[in-house]
């Protein structure tokens, strides 16, 4: 009796990378709540929570802290599907087994960065450096999750200008996320309630006003985006939508956590805009860059008519 191999159709294979990409983003809002609830210290050892000990005792901070590590499981698991499932993705295309094996080579690297932040005693410079490498990880994702189904894309890149004012939008974005963590680092949120955590050597109020500037040139980026979208390319007119909304509300809150002394709920709430904030920005350099996706039955349609 002969068995038939196990094969993913592209839109099955976006799926599972839909799964991936929402779990790493996840996995930024749990760690950001680890520092927030003062549970960066909860497990003080690592890979075993203390030193005798695999699980925490009955302990909220350890169990915050734990439980952050678990969802590490689940996001390994999600990777190694998405890897799983590029090999039985028909037709097989290797750019999507590289972007899915950069994922594992990303959550690795997450785990061992996240060790030794723990054993560094939380050094805020590589607290940072964790943050970073997580939204290299979501930007992975998002492209893997963006090419997985373009069985039914029709190459259209964006006009000329539209592509360099999203080249420019990308590295602003990188800008404003790293000048966001600046404010995080040197902020009250040092990730434990119980022993004195090193901050960064810089002044609350000034690392938020260069944050608060870097937004400002942001948002004029992004309305001149989109007024050019909405005069030369209506295609994008959907993703420039999402943009808008996300920008805007990051933005918003970002003032409101900063004028009513950084509660920690509007603060991960920020943090949790922020990975939206970027996931969009992704998002629109690649509908811009080249590959859309379009409707088949209407291009069909269109086709049948001409």
């Amino acid at each position: 009796m002969s068995t038939r191999p196990f094969r993913l159709t592209p839109d099955a294979y976006r799926r599972v990378c839909g799964i991936a990409l929402a779990l790493l983003a996840m996995i930024v809002v749990t760690g950001a709540a680890v520092r927030l609830t003062g549970s960066g210290l909860g497990c003080s050892d690592w890979p075993t929570c203390e030193e005798d000990r695999f699980v925490p005792e009955a302990d909220f901070h350890g169990w915050v802290e734990f439980g952050n590590r678990l969802l590490t499981g689940l996001v390994s698991l999600a990777v190694i599907g998405a890897v799983l499932g590029s090999m039985a993705r028909r037709p097989r295309r290797r750019d999507l087994e590289a972007w899915s094996w950069g994922l594992v080579a990303g959550v690795v690297a997450q785990v061992l960065l996240g060790g030794i932040v723990v054993l560094s005693h939380l050094n805020p410079w590589l607290v940072l450096g964790h943050f970073a490498l997580s939204m290299v990880l979501v930007a992975n994702a998002v492209i893997l999750h963006h090419r997985a189904g373009d069985h039914a894309r029709s190459d259209g890149p964006a006009t000329a200008l539209v592509r360099r004012l999203t080249v420019a939008l990308v590295g602003l974005a990188m800008m404003v996320l790293a000048t966001g963590t600046l404010v995080t680092g040197s902020g009250p949120h040092a990730g434990s309630r119980e022993d004195p955590i090193e901050r960064l050597p810089l002044v609350v109020s000034e690392a938020a006003r260069v944050h608060g500037s870097t937004v400002v040139l942001l948002l004029v980026l992004v309305t001149a985006l989109v007024v050019t979208i909405h005069r030369h390319d209506p295609f994008l007119r959907p993703v420039a939508r999402l943009l808008v909304a996300v920008v805007s509300a990051q933005a918003a809150l970002g003032w409101t956590q900063y004028l009513t002394g950084v509660p920690a709920v509007l603060v991960g709430l920020h943090v949790a805009g922020a990975t939206g904030l970027w996931m969009a920005v992704v998002k629109m350099r690649l509908s811009a860059a080249g590959t859309r996706p379009v409707d088949v039955a209407a291009t069909s349609a269109r086709v049948v008519v001409r």
